[in-house]
């Protein structure tokens, strides 16, 4: 799944090793899509990839790109809160589980994303 995603994200910015700049995508029949600079090295960064809506950022997730090993690893989703607080077995989920939850989100979205997006140019902000 974290080279699955890794290559996912390239489809939708197919030039995320030389992004340094926080970036938009504007879209006339969507809402803008945002990435957001954290970090960067050589070999990782971290960003957060969002739409803006009023004052609130959603999904707002944050992950981070190991270009030397082509992995995308979810850090976090919507500041930190985990994707379903109601889950009923949540006490019994460890690390791994919420991370490949977080993961499968973030493919699902990039795919949605990539239906919305693929082909439009980022700019930056």
């Amino acid at each position: 799944m974290f080279e699955s995603n890794y290559q996912k994200i390239l489809n939708l910015i197919p030039t995320l090793k030389d992004i340094t700049h926080n970036s938009v995508i504007c879209h006339d029949n969507e809402q803008d899509l945002y990435l957001f600079v954290e970090d960067k090295t050589p070999y990782t960064a971290i960003f957060i990839l969002t739409h803006k809506l009023g004052s609130l950022n959603r999904p707002d997730i944050k992950f981070k790109v190991y270009f030397d090993a082509e992995l995308l690893e979810v850090l976090s989703v919507c500041n930190e809160a985990t994707l379903n607080s109601t889950h009923p077995y949540l006490a019994q989920c460890n690390n791994m589980n919420i991370q490949w939850e977080l993961n499968i989100f973030i493919e699902k979205w990039i795919e949605c994303c990539l239906d919305k997006y693929k082909g439009f140019t980022w700019h930056t902000q």
